[in-house]
């Protein structure tokens, strides 16, 4: 959802710059929102969601798409959603140009983000006695607080690495900025 919202805005941003010529406030409150969604949650949830659920896949494909899921989801929606994400968010690092905002405020938006999904996740057990992720189903409450906790803190290098991969891209040798922390 996360990423059909944020390719629905670039789309959206990039329309309206092509009709109305020049930088007005509404281009540019949705340049700052994509910048934002792209820098903050796209960029880090796309490439851990590609490399988790892969992972997860090659080890025990129960984990995380049981083999009844083949009867419902077709296999190119499955790729859509964990494979060509990744595919799509380097893709859209390489061609377009984001502002990173401070590294702290980054941090405290990827901590509220998955305080919130991590209450989903617990709410939906809550309610249909059911895991969002099947893997969830075979660990202990403490393997439970350790995978959750590991999910959540690997977001945090993926959001440097983009941070990383986008500086070294879109900046020109000898111009780049030292960035305050």
């Amino acid at each position: 959802v996360l990423h059909t919202v944020f390719f629905g805005l670039c789309f959206l941003t990039d329309v309206l710059h092509q009709f109305f010529s020049g930088p007005g406030k509404l281009t540019t409150l949705l340049v700052n929102i994509r910048d934002f969604l792209f820098t903050i949650l796209a960029f880090p949830l796309g490439t851990f969601v590609c490399i988790s659920f892969w992972t997860l896949y090659f080890i025990d494909r129960k984990l995380v798409y049981p083999k009844y899921l083949d009867d419902i989801i077709p296999l190119w929606l499955n790729h859509a959603m964990h494979t060509a994400i990744l595919l799509l968010v380097l893709l859209e690092l390489y061609l377009q140009p984001h502002r990173y905002p401070r590294r702290i405020r980054a941090v405290l938006c990827l901590a509220l983000f998955c305080a919130a999904y991590l209450a989903w996740v617990l709410w939906v057990h809550h309610v249909s006695e059911i895991w969002v992720y099947p893997i969830m189903a075979h660990l202990s409450p403490a393997g439970l607080a350790l995978f959750l906790a590991a999910s959540a803190l690997a977001l945090l290098p993926l959001y440097l690495l983009g941070e990383k991969l986008s500086l070294k891209y879109w900046t020109k040798p000898g111009t780049q900025k030292k960035k305050k922390k």
